[in-house]
This record gives C-alpha cells, sequence and structure tokens, in this order.
C-alpha cells in the first residue's frame, strides 16, 4: 500500500513536471514568435523618442547660450561694402556641438526607462487584429551616441541678396534594450542654428526681356554682354 502511494505520488509529480515544460516550451515559442513585432513596434517609438529629445537638446542650448548670426559667424566686407569672406567661429562651434551631445545624453538618460504599450492583436502579425485588443506593457532602455557637425548653406534670397544658414547635421547611433536583447538604429536630423540675408551691391538698372519661340533675342543680349 504505501509502494502504491509513492508510485502515486511520483506519477502526480512527473504530470507537473511535464506540464511545466510544455507551458515553458509554448512560452518559449510565443515569446520567440512576437519578439519581431515587438522590436519593430520598439524601434519605431523610440526614433520618436529620440528625435524629440534632440530638438529638445538643440532648443536649450541655443536658448541658453542666446545665439544669434553673429555671434558664430562673422561677414568682412571692404571700403566699397563689397563682402570679402565670411568667417565662422570654430571654437564656438565645437562648444556648441559638445554642449549640445552632453544635453541629449542627459535628456535620454533621466528618462533612462521607458513603457510601451503594444495591443494584443499586433503581436498575432495579421492586418486583421493590428491594433485592436488589451495593450500589453513592455519596459525598454535606450542608448544613444550624437555626432554632430554644422555646415553653410547658401540660397539665393533676391537680387544680390544671399541667405546664409548655418545648420547642425546630427546623426544619431541608438539602441533599444527590451526582453533580453539589443538592438541598433540610426537616426538622423538637421536644425538651424542661425540665420541672415546678406545684400550686396545692387545694379542700377535691370532688363527684362521676353523671348518668343520664332526669336533668340534672349541670347543675342547675353552674348553681347559677355563681349563686354
Amino acid at each position: 500500500m504505501q509502494i502504491f502511494r509513492k508510485n502515486q505520488n511520483f506519477s502526480v509529480a512527473k504530470r507537473w513536471f511535464i506540464a511545466l515544460l510544455c507551458l515553458t516550451l509554448i512560452l518559449a515559442c510565443c515569446f520567440i514568435s512576437v519578439k519581431p513585432f515587438v522590436f519593430t513596434y520598439a524601434k519605431s517609438e523610440a526614433e520618436t523618442i529620440i528625435l524629440n529629445a534632440t530638438n529638445e537638446a538643440v532648443l536649450n542650448i541655443l536658448d541658453e547660450n542666446d545665439i544669434s548670426y553673429s555671434d558664430i559667424s562673422n561677414v568682412s566686407r571692404d571700403a566699397d561694402g563689397i563682402i570679402t569672406g565670411i568667417e565662422i567661429d570654430i571654437e564656438k562651434i565645437n562648444r556648441l556641438k559638445s554642449q549640445i551631445s552632453n544635453e541629449l545624453s542627459k535628456i535620454v538618460s533621466d528618462n533612462n526607462k521607458y513603457d510601451l504599450y503594444i495591443p494584443m492583436g499586433t503581436l498575432f502579425g495579421s492586418e486583421y487584429t493590428t491594433g485592436y485588443g488589451p495593450k500589453i506593457r513592455f519596459k525598454m532602455q535606450l542608448t544613444e551616441t550624437a555626432i554632430l557637425d554644422f555646415e553653410s548653406k547658401f540660397t539665393s534670397a533676391g537680387i544680390n541678396n544671399v541667405l546664409h544658414q548655418i545648420i547642425i547635421k546630427i546623426d544619431i547611433k541608438a539602441s533599444v534594450l527590451m526582453m533580453g536583447a539589443t538592438e541598433g538604429f540610426g537616426v538622423s536630423t538637421t536644425a538651424l542654428a542661425a540665420q541672415t540675408v546678406i545684400a550686396g551691391t545692387v545694379p542700377d538698372s535691370f532688363t527684362n526681356v521676353i523671348e518668343y519661340p520664332e526669336n533668340d533675342l534672349a541670347d543675342e543680349v547675353f552674348n553681347f554682354g559677355d563681349l563686354g
């Protein structure tokens, strides 16, 4: 009788072990199948977070330093008012790079852990269930490394006027950490640091030449100008 009870207890324990093993395998299969959808959703959300943090960092530093065009760029002219050169203050540019990069890292690290809510239907990968069902919460962490560069852009702004813009180019390499795995992604954006319209010498007169299909009057006028 005692041997029978021991065998019975062993049989029950064996059934529980098999049930737990099957449950573990089912959960593992579910984990593997939904992981790609979770990371796709997470990276999309992370890109938005990083871009918002980047914009915030740029605005904070530019406002903090009260940056204007004349602070980082100097236009040189001769005695007749003709532009002879534009000089960019490299020291201030490098300082801004460092400050913006540090501010971005601070904003991201201050909110190191983010909650991600994904509708259960989205995890099935079907267009018919996407966006439906209760939302499941996931925890994710973000890390980033930003590479900043400044560039000048010149655009015509009318007769003898040029719009000079100093643009911040920001390339970010970031990583999402969640569900015991890490996936990287890249984000690029630009921001306007400063701009001004540079005016040059305006001509005394203008000629409006209207060219019709049957004549080459405009070409003749331009050729005559070249001869002068």
